[in-house]
């Protein structure tokens, strides 16, 4: 019974994390407004952390943080029992980014030659 309300007591605070950095970051104009976007706003909009809650298994929460400027991802879990806050996981995916394929059935070339192969059949003429 312990274990199950301090599975919610985290989920509910993730929730509160996350909402208040929704919230942080978030500029909502007023209805009608237009809304003008200028490169300086478009590169501070990628400033800062965002942080997600979800689950990592069926038992278990997290807090997933993503950096946009720096690249990187971190996974955190909260273990009830220690009461304490475990780092899972931390990457940069600056790297992962620059690959064309990696682990996927079909690779990009073969990609580009069946749109190729289906932009030739659609501009076929019909008989």
């Amino acid at each position: 019974m312990q274990s199950a309300v301090a599975k919610w007591l985290v989920v509910a605070l993730l929730a509160v994390v996350a909402t208040c950095l929704l919230i942080e970051v978030s500029v909502r104009p007023s209805a009608g407004a237009p809304v003008v976007v200028d490169d300086d706003q478009r590169r501070s909009a990628t400033r800062g952390t965002f942080a997600v809650a979800g689950r990592i298994t069926q038992d278990t929460y997290g807090l997933y943080l993503v950096d946009p400027a720096a690249g990187s991802i971190c996974l955190y879990q909260w273990q009830a029992r220690e009461r304490t806050l475990r780092l899972l996981a931390a990457r940069t995916y600056v790297y992962d980014r620059q690959l064309d394929a990696y682990n996927t059935k079909l690779e990009p070339a073969e990609v580009r030659k069946l749109v190729a192969q289906q932009q030739r059949l659609s501009e076929a003429p019909s008989e």
